[in-house]
């Protein structure tokens, strides 16, 4: 009798465990599918769109990919105060911490100014090509003077690369540039 008891248990666990199981193979089956119809979606758009579009598309995720690592990277080391003072630690807890702060605390600029001021140095940098330069509050890598990972300057450079070829054949085929 208490064999069966036993026995009767156990079956019970094994087939709700085997539920759950199929259902968790379910919910990935599905999740995998939804996912793959969107990589169809974009891929199929991307392969349809013009060589301008392209070129915007791939500068788009280049520069999202490289602002994320960017931050992270900068900043587990680096910080900028309200003044855009660049400060720098060696502890990455103490810059791990500020950010946890920042993002889940939502620490005034004051109180972020304090923290800052007490547990990082003052950056020194040595003058090279490249520099980690406060801007917006947030260390960010420049090329001499100029930030690489901004959008704004990469817009600029694709509407003036591939707009101004545009803009010239068009004035040429109407006969204003003869």
């Amino acid at each position: 009798m208490v064999l069966g008891i036993i026995t009767a248990i156990l079956t019970a666990i094994g087939s709700i465990v085997g539920v759950v199981v199929d259902g968790g193979k379910a919910v990935l089956d599905l999740l995998s599918s939804f996912f793959q119809s969107i990589f169809s979606i974009i891929q199929t758009f991307v392969q349809s769109a013009p060589t301008p579009m392209k070129v915007a598309i791939f500068l788009f995720f280049l520069l999202s990919i490289g602002n994320i690592f960017s931050n992270f990277g900068l900043s587990i080391r680096y910080a900028c105060d309200g003044n855009n003072v660049l400060y720098e630690t060696d502890n990455i807890g103490t810059a791990m911490t500020l950010m946890l702060k920042t993002q889940f605390q939502g620490l005034s600029v004051g109180d972020r100014n304090t923290y800052i001021i007490e547990n990082f140095d003052t950056a020194v940098m040595k003058p090279s090509p490249t520099m980690i330069k406060c801007a917006s509050q947030k260390p960010r890598l420049f090329f001499y003077s100029v930030n690489l990972l901004d959008y704004k300057l990469w817009l600029l450079i694709l509407l003036i690369t591939f707009g101004a070829p545009l803009i010239w054949g068009y004035y040429s085929r109407m006969g204003a540039l003869r």
